[in-house]
């Protein structure tokens, strides 16, 4: 019931270390890891065809045999979805006894409620631990960790993380950025772990009263451009790497190497598919937990949309790569204008001087026809007719097939310009909304 490598820890073939968990790990064939995820694939659908009612129902109604399961396909439309755990009751998916409960944030209809037990979060520690060492974290190094805490789970798996290193590691919730800056110098700490707009903010505070030296900046949780990863990295002098997960994964599903092209998944705990892939290979992904044995989720479909990178990466790990995420399969809108998703509209907005962080792009319909609004906060006393100009500039240039779906008339652009903290929202804001009829 433990992942693949910690198997061999156990038995002794390997040594109980952070270290020796990356020297194995990272040159192992893909044959063996290929094996190591079916017999995991194999193991927990048998343990929740047992354990889980929500899975044994679905199985029942499908007419599979457990037992004849191999890989993800034999288990055709099976899936669980962000729904699923929204409407039924913790008892449908708790296998055994839990110890810790976490919440996601609630951007999709509420919060979803995820059970572990203790082990599993010490081992999700171990994981994202190798991945830290492998970019380059040491003992000796001290980590503040700027992670939202509260019911979100990546504060306490980061946290566990430094543990298993044993690095010195502040783990304090998600202050106001002057609050870390002042300590950073105090305390000494080298590495930044924080999502990615609170490191804009914090790196603005640098940029203008100094820096102090840091190590590594590691960052997940939102969505980060090359724009915003660029500036982080020329205010500090140090390489960002970039984390991808969410609380249904139990923390990280992955993280980039030092080559940042592509996020290495963790295939020892879990499998992961790509759903309806179009011809570029993007679809949305897919994922089975394999070690977790409290909440295993078979088959989760995440929503966000990325694809497979097929080449080895040049860093030699040989553990498969998932490109950035592209956007999510539920903020996809199909209109006029094409097939739209929050990254576009990242891209277009994210040099255009006199607009603040905060914005909002609305599909709304009048009789016939679709309308893409721009809901923008001016900043620095910028005029309006500057930042439509900028943005019809930007579009224009870098989604040509979008301009040309408008020149065609089969959509109209619109600015709507509102005041400063207008557009504020949540942890995660929905930056691209359907307001058409359905």
């Amino acid at each position: 019931m433990l992942g693949g490598l910690r198997k061999l820890v156990e038995r002794g073939v390997i040594g109980d270390s952070v270290p020796a968990l990356v020297r194995w790990g990272k040159p192992l064939p893909r044959s063996v890891i290929r094996g190591i995820q079916a017999d995991g694939f194999r193991k927990v659908v048998r343990y929740a065809a047992r354990h889980q009612k929500f899975f044994a129902r679905r199985l029942a109604e499908s007419g599979i045999d457990p037992a004849r399961v191999r890989e993800p396909q034999d288990l055709g439309a099976i899936f669980t979805t962000p729904e699923d755990l929204l409407s039924l009751a913790a008892d449908d998916f708790l296998c055994r006894k839990p110890q810790a409960v976490f919440e996601t944030t609630g951007t999709s209809g509420g919060p979803k409620r995820v059970y572990f037990d203790y082990q599993e979060l010490d081992f999700a520690g171990r994981y994202e631990a190798a991945a830290f060492y492998e970019n380059g974290m040491r003992p000796g190094d001290r980590v503040v960790c700027a992670f939202d805490a509260g019911y979100w789970i990546s504060s306490w798996v980061t946290f566990l993380a430094c543990r298993q290193i044993g690095v010195f590691c502040s783990a304090v919730g998600k202050p106001h950025p002057r609050e870390v800056y002042e300590r950073v110098g105090r305390y000494g700490y080298n590495v930044i772990v924080a999502d990615p707009t609170w490191l804009v903010s914090l790196s603005e505070i640098a940029e203008k009263e100094g820096t102090f030296p840091v190590k590594l900046i590691f960052a997940a949780g939102d969505r980060m451009t090359d724009v915003y990863r660029g500036y982080v990295q020329s205010v500090w002098e140090a390489p960002v790497i970039l984390g991808y997960g969410s609380t249904e994964m139990g923390g990280g599903l992955g993280m980039e190497c030092v080559r940042r092209d592509g996020i290495h998944v963790d295939e020892f705990n879990f499998l992961v598919e790509i759903l309806g892939a179009d011809a570029e290979g993007y679809g949305e992904l897919v994922v089975t937990t394999l070690s977790r044995r409290t909440m295993p989720l078979i088959r989760y479909r995440v929503r966000d949309v990325t694809r497979l990178i097929e080449e080895p990466c040049a860093c030699g790990a040989t553990l498969r790569r998932i490109a950035r995420i592209k956007g999510r399969r539920d903020e996809m809108v199909v209109m006029g204008a094409g097939n739209m998703y929050p990254e576009i509209f990242e891209n277009v907005l994210h040099d255009v001087e006199g607009i603040s962080d905060n914005w909002q792009v609305g599909v709304r319909q009048e009789g016939t026809h679709d309308i893409l609004q721009f809901r923008i906060e001016l900043s620095n006393g910028s005029t309006p007719a500057a930042v439509e100009a900028a943005v019809g500039r930007n579009l224009s240039a870098r989604y040509p097939d979008v301009w040309a779906n408008r020149q065609c008339g089969m959509y109209r652009l619109e600015f709507r310009f509102l005041p400063a903290g207008t557009l504020a929202q949540g942890r995660k804001p929905r930056r691209l909304v359907d307001e058409r009829d359905t």
